[in-house]
């Protein structure tokens, strides 16, 4: 029985020892999966960034003063009133 104590020493070591290993893999794997998942969010953000700037800058062209009164000439036919008119209605 005495002389089985370091090898049954030995074998929890390096079972031990392995499932340290092991663990050790599975972190820098996990590591490596949110570095790949930072990486793919900076871009998509980059992409949503750009998306918003454009989306922002085609509503204030659509918005504007000049557009609405080009739309309001062209498309709906309204005039520009040059002058006032007065009417008198005589009894």
């Amino acid at each position: 029985m005495k002389q089985n104590i370091p090898a049954y020493f030995l074998l929890i070591n390096t079972v031990l020892l392995f499932c340290l290993c092991m663990e050790i893999v599975k972190i820098r794997w996990q590591f490596s999966q949110e570095y790949e998942n930072n990486a793919y969010l900076r871009v998509a953000n980059n992409k949503l960034t750009e998306i918003n700037f454009n989306l922002k800058t085609e509503y204030y062209h659509l918005s504007s003063p000049a557009k609405v009164e080009r739309h309001a000439k062209e498309i709906l036919k309204m005039v520009e009133i040059a002058k006032a008119i007065n009417l008198n209605y005589e009894k």
